[in-house]
């Protein structure tokens, strides 16, 4: 997402909190070959969304998980 690329990614753990499916890429079931490989054939087929969703994930990483932004709230825990 930093690079301006779309995701495709396991919705798992702390995954969903980073991408936002169908905004910043997309999210499957766990252990889903075949919705994954879908996925990606979506992704690759599709050049407007691709840049939509890079771009939202772009920001999305601009806005909520920079170096800058993670040590701040770090501190803010801590204080």
């Amino acid at each position: 997402m930093s690079t301006g690329l779309p995701v495709v990614a396991s919705a798992i753990s702390g995954i969903p909190e980073l991408v936002e499916d169908e905004v910043s890429g997309l999210l499957v079931p766990p252990r889903d070959h075949a919705a994954m490989a879908n996925a990606i054939v979506r992704l690759l087929s599709d050049r407007a969304l691709r840049e939509r969703m890079g771009a939202a994930g772009f920001a999305r990483v601009q806005e909520r998980f920079t170096a800058e932004r993670m040590v701040a709230a770090t501190t803010e825990v801590y204080a």
